[in-house]
């Protein structure tokens, strides 16, 4: 564009004359600013004045028209206007956008807001222009959110900035669940890429049935396009309920696209019969589905938790996870499975701010930390010890970038003693809050 600029200004120069006193007075304070680029004020001073000749031919039509008439000063103007014709065929490359990539064009610092971000990359990727499409690629990767996530994947994805594209999926895996998950931008999330995330090792999610409700509330509103506030799970259950019995939703024309989606959710982690109970009656999986989930849960608890079936400890380990977000910096759940009760803690240690010990342990029946309701309902395995392979991953996000740490898969046999309780510690350094945290337990044949 700059090239094309400087080409139509050579040739030899000529005394040129101001317009009007309006566009003198405007020239000279754009000369005298030190905001515009010297290009700019050459260009603003051509444009605001006419040639010799010209001058002369309006002197000598004053007497029949007067000088400051609008079709002298549009006339003059279109003469002295170089016309560049850009044909874009790309829905996102707006007026707007286009305009303020053309600014940029003229100012020494480029600068782009993040509201326009999407489109003012567009309108560079079209331009060429690479400073721009290197400052919306900083622009976004300081501003992914919510409301802004699929919106940037699509654009990253299209134009090829790949940077953008791996920090968007590095975000959903990370707030698919706790953020985006009650946002009315769920919808916005194409298939293809909910798919990626939900099959990732790094998703965090709060359970297993956390990523099922995730499901349902995205394909309820691709079927609800128009509605513009989040609905409340009832009412996304409701809408399940009311569709035809005769086969489950996955199983039908319009849903079996979706059924790949939710072959990726570990449902023998489903641990709460409440839950399984809704899934009967929503009818968007197979109830076979459910009722071999219920079955297995059985096996389980008559076999000291064992579950042949289950061999993969990344396809088949069952995820708790929860966030660390504020004081108090220390954070216990009580995770129980098949007749096993641990405790899963993470606490911040030490003088420092940012340091932070993760680890589990397995509980006694009759320890002070389980609920009277626990004790008194739930299942207790009388083994003196069970082998757990387990991982614990955190992630937490520092500078912008997505940092993961965990222990890996590792073995131990969990007893009831002091010694034998407790899982290895994860401690950590420099963690930024939050901090998202994932336990991960398998029980191997034993």
């Amino acid at each position: 564009m700059t090239a094309l600029l400087q080409k139509a200004e050579n040739g030899p120069k000529e005394e040129r004359y101001y317009r009007d006193p309006l566009a003198a007075t405007l020239d000279n304070y754009i000369s005298r600013s030190g905001f515009y680029t010297a290009e700019y004020k050459e260009i603003s001073q051509r444009l605001n004045t006419v040639d010799s000749a010209e001058m002369k031919r309006r002197e000598d039509m004053a007497s029949r028209k007067s000088f400051n008439e609008p079709s002298n000063i549009m006339e003059a103007r279109t003469k002295n206007m170089l016309r560049l014709k850009l044909k874009i065929k790309d829905p996102l490359v707006t007026k707007h956008a286009f305009a303020i990539a053309l600014g940029n064009l003229y100012h020494d610092e480029i600068n782009v807001d993040d509201v326009d971000v999407v489109g003012v990359l567009a309108a560079a990727s079209a331009l060429k222009f690479k400073d721009l499409e290197k400052k919306c690629t900083e622009v976004m990767m300081n501003t992914i959110k919510s409301k802004s996530v699929c919106a940037y994947h699509n654009s990253a994805a299209k134009y090829g900035v790949g940077l953008v594209t791996n920090a968007c999926e590095k975000w959903l895996e990370l707030n698919l669940i706790p953020k985006l998950s009650v946002q009315i931008q769920l919808r916005e999330l194409p298939l293809e890429l909910l798919q990626i995330v939900i099959k990732s090792n790094r998703l965090f999610t709060f359970n297993e049935n956390a990523i099922y409700k995730v499901l349902c509330y995205w394909i309820f509103l691709q079927n609800h396009p128009n509605i513009q506030l989040m609905p409340s799970m009832s009412t996304v259950l409701t809408y399940f309920n009311s569709l035809p019995k005769s086969s489950s939703y996955i199983e039908r024309e319009e849903g079996q696209i979706y059924a790949g989606l939710f072959m990726s959710i570990r449902l023998h982690g489903v641990l709460d019969t409440k839950q399984l109970e809704d899934m009967l009656k929503m009818n968007v999986i197979p109830q076979a589905w459910v009722l071999k989930t219920l079955n297995l849960h059985y096996q389980a608890l008559q076999g000291g938790g064992d579950l042949p079936s289950m061999m993969s400890f990344d396809r088949d380990a069952i995820r708790t996870g929860f966030i660390i977000d504020q004081e108090p910096q220390y954070h216990a759940d009580i995770f129980s499975l098949h007749g096993f009760h641990f405790e899963l803690k993470a606490s911040r240690v030490g003088n420092g701010q940012s340091t932070y010990q993760f680890y589990m342990q397995r509980l006694k029946p009759n320890d002070p930390t389980l609920s009277f309701r626990a004790c008194e309902r739930q299942t207790f395995s009388l083994r003196q010890d069970r082998e757990v392979r387990y991982s614990i991953r955190v992630q937490c996000i520092i500078k912008g970038q997505v940092y993961s740490f965990s222990t890996g898969v590792l073995s131990k046999r969990f007893g009831l003693g002091s010694k034998t309780s407790r899982s290895e510690i994860l401690t950590l350094e420099g963690l930024k809050l939050p901090i998202y945290v994932t336990y991960s337990l398998f029980f191997p044949p034993s």
